[in-house]
């Protein structure tokens, strides 16, 4: 019975010593995505990043393909959590929003998008990030979309979901080389945009 305290402290050790493997592989699974394509990767390297041992790295993830899976669910919080809840439906606090989440997360995303086709788990996690961000989308402007009829609230959905995309803010960013701020406006003025058509062009 004395032994009991130890081997709960030993145990406790143990599993605390495990959630940090596990948490360095996701974080040195996610630096190596972010510096190399895909078909570059090993879980070699990613035992080396980590610190770890290459079976330690195979116990927690499998494969590649798992690797990603592991990655990706470990991510999707915190990118979610960047853009945080829907914000009211004015367009500059949406933009800002996205503009937090893609300042943190967008070069991540877009490497991820070119690279889909690779395997099935990128693929996987693009189609999840799309129907997240349109989820998002559609509870930040309910309001808006429910009040039309069908093929209108799809075409509005669609122009919100394009001009709030990672797609965009990485060719306002990176391709034309825009401020955050300015590209936050951008967006703003975007949104403003669908929201409000041209007379006669509401869908």
């Amino acid at each position: 019975m004395k032994s009991t305290p130890t081997r709960t402290y030993v145990q406790r050790d143990r599993a605390k010593a495990a959630e940090a493997n596990t948490r360095r592989i996701y974080e040195a699974g996610l630096a190596l995505f972010t510096e190399r394509p895909f078909d570059q990767i090993t879980l070699g390297a990613v035992a080396e990043r980590a610190g770890v041992g290459l079976q330690t790295v195979i116990r927690r993830v499998g494969t590649k393909d798992g690797l990603v899976r592991a990655v990706g669910t470990w991510m999707v919080p915190q990118i979610s959590a960047a853009r945080g809840e829907p914000p009211a439906d004015e367009p500059r606090a949406v933009a800002e929003a996205v503009a937090r989440q893609y300042e943190r997360w967008g070069p991540m995303m877009d490497r991820l998008l070119r690279q889909e086709d690779a395997t099935p788990s990128l693929a996987e996690m693009a189609e999840l990030g799309r129907a997240n961000h349109r989820a998002w989308i559609e509870r930040t402007f309910a309001g808006q979309l429910d009040a039309l009829m069908p093929d209108a609230r799809h075409v509005l959905r669609a122009r919100l979901v394009g001009v709030t995309g990672v797609e965009l803010w990485q060719v306002l960013r990176v391709v034309e080389g825009l401020s955050p701020e300015a590209a936050t406006d951008a967006v703003a003025d975007l949104i403003t945009a669908c929201l409000n058509p041209p007379h006669g062009r509401e869908s």
